[in-house]
């Protein structure tokens, strides 16, 4: 893998830990290195990269030979990752990463590069000025007047928020706000704000967001009417634990994270198409209530596939 210069992390910026997780990775995924791949990546000298390489046998001896006819350190048949980013989550991650055009970032340590590529929704964007404005009145203890443009409305209007938090859906960036319009904490879609045009201190306590401060377990299960094949199956793919899968989120965002994975859908959508379900409690059967009654918004997207939404 090649980097220009101008790329490369710097010693003071990538020490020695950083380096033996570079070898460790290389190790993994390419089954080989030499000095030269760290010398490039780097930036160092070919002594250091020697010591580098001498140290890293110290901490795992049993994790790499020298082969003297190729003259590179080969991964053993009893290969033990040293480090936990030399995963396949932390791989996968770095390989979306180079398929959305960040290949020469000086955090990634792939070497031999498989064809790959990876679905690019559009990006939304948001207005860097009215952004700046909201961050700073949430370090501030601020209310802004922004313009904002609603679903639920022909056209713009303009509203006085609280904002006190960033959260996204996966998709597209909210800011969580006190609406003194609407007399409740809502989310209001970062990309559809047009511009900050007001602000001035503000007397409403944040801290009172529970939805936003408290958190829920999302629980996610295999659907009844699968054969004991497909469910261990499903399991297998969601990283399931005794057939369950525990999601942690803020109770905030407990819509979202059953939006992404689906589970949005009528029940009558067949097990083939929708293999998991959640969890069925009365707290998040109270949150999703109140999350669909909150805004028109949510009901028109509960439908529509990430797909769609990202349109």
């Amino acid at each position: 893998m090649s980097d220009s210069s101008s790329s490369r992390p710097s010693t003071e910026r990538w020490g020695p830990e950083r380096r033996r997780e570079f070898i460790d990775f290389r190790l993994q995924w390419d089954g080989r290195i030499n000095r030269g791949e760290l010398v490039e990546h780097f930036g160092i000298s070919t002594q250091q990269a020697s010591a580098d390489l001498a140290r890293y046998m110290e901490f795992a001896p049993h994790n790499l030979f020298y082969d003297k006819s190729a003259k590179v350190y080969r991964a053993s048949d009893g290969f033990k990752p040293l480090v936990p980013t030399s995963d396949a989550r932390q791989y996968l991650a770095q390989l979306t990463e180079m398929a959305s055009g960040a290949a020469g970032s000086p955090a990634n340590a792939i070497g031999w590069i498989p064809p790959h590529d990876a679905v690019h929704y559009p990006a939304r964007p948001v207005q860097t000025t009215a952004l700046l404005r909201l961050l700073r009145a949430m370090r501030d203890g601020e209310e802004v007047r922004v313009t904002y443009q609603s679903m639920r409305r022909p056209s713009a209007t303009a509203l006085w928020i609280v904002p006190h938090a960033l959260g996204s859906d996966g998709l597209r960036w909210h800011v969580r706000a006190w609406s003194h319009e609407e007399g409740e904490f809502r989310d209001f879609v970062l990309s559809r704000i047009h511009a900050v045009t007001q602000w001035r201190r503000t007397e409403v306590d944040t801290a009172q967001d529970t939805l936003w401060f408290e958190s829920i377990d999302v629980v996610i299960q295999p659907r009844d009417g699968l054969t004991p094949d497909q469910r261990r199956a499903v399991e297998m793919d969601y990283g399931m634990k005794k057939g369950r899968l525990v999601i942690r989120c803020r109770k905030a965002l407990a819509w979202y994270v059953l939006r992404q994975l689906r589970l949005d859908q009528p029940e009558t959508v067949s097990v083939m198409e929708q293999p998991i379900a959640y969890e069925d409690c009365g707290e998040l059967r109270r949150l999703l209530a109140a999350a669909r009654k909150q805004s028109s918004e949510l009901r028109s997207l509960a439908t529509d596939s990430p797909a769609r939404q990202a349109r």
